[in-house]
């Protein structure tokens, strides 16, 4: 009975995701997400009371997931250079998996601001062994003297903000779908080139 209970909380979590992504909060309604996840109403109701109650709870899961999946990379035993590459195919790679995502966790930051930060809690970036290396770089000299977040600002911001901005760009540079793997495949070596180069020439 467990194993059944968690097997139909997955379903719930995913056809949720997909629907609160695809939807928001406002536009998602129960009796989709419960068709999504081959359900009916009353057992999603069973789970979960409220769709506000749910669409935190998945929201929740979906960032935590998300951040805490980053932290193995920033704490690997290898030099920060190994780790840009590394974190960047990280992002792109999540992004072309779940490309709603970033937009469904920019509109919770936006519109609920406290309820975001009191939620997603957790091991600080500064805590991270990537962010001890650059330190260690800067102190020492070898890396350009910057703040370390600017340099994680960067590489989310280079990787998520296409993914964002995907019909904008296609449309101002006639992109189409069969070239847009390519040009997020240029990307994924042009981001960490650029980045190192900066860091390090200087």
């Amino acid at each position: 009975m467990v194993d059944e209970q968690k097997t139909t909380e997955e379903l719930i979590f995913e056809a949720a995701l997909s629907v609160f992504q695809r939807k928001g909060l406002a536009g998602a309604r129960m009796q989709e997400i419960a068709d999504e996840a081959g359900i009916n109403k009353s057992m999603l109701h069973y789970y979960f009371r409220s769709k506000d109650l749910l669409f935190k709870q998945v929201f929740i899961k979906s960032f935590k997931n998300f951040s805490a999946s980053t932290l193995p990379i920033m704490n690997m035993e290898i030099p920060w250079e190994e780790k840009i590459p590394l974190l960047v195919t990280h992002y792109i790679t999540a992004m072309q998996k779940k490309p709603d995502l970033p937009m469904f966790v920019i509109n919770e930051m936006r519109y609920n601001p406290e309820d975001f930060l009191s939620n997603v809690s957790g091991t600080r970036l500064k805590d991270t062994l990537f962010f001890a290396q650059l330190k260690d770089g800067i102190a020492k000299g070898t890396i350009r003297p910057i703040k370390p977040i600017q340099i994680v600002v960067s590489i989310i911001s280079e990787t998520i903000f296409p993914v964002i901005a995907k019909p904008m760009i296609q449309h101002m540079t006639k992109l189409q779908d069969t070239n847009w793997e390519t040009f997020i495949a240029d990307r994924e070596k042009v981001i960490p080139e650029m980045l190192i180069k900066y860091l390090k020439e200087f």
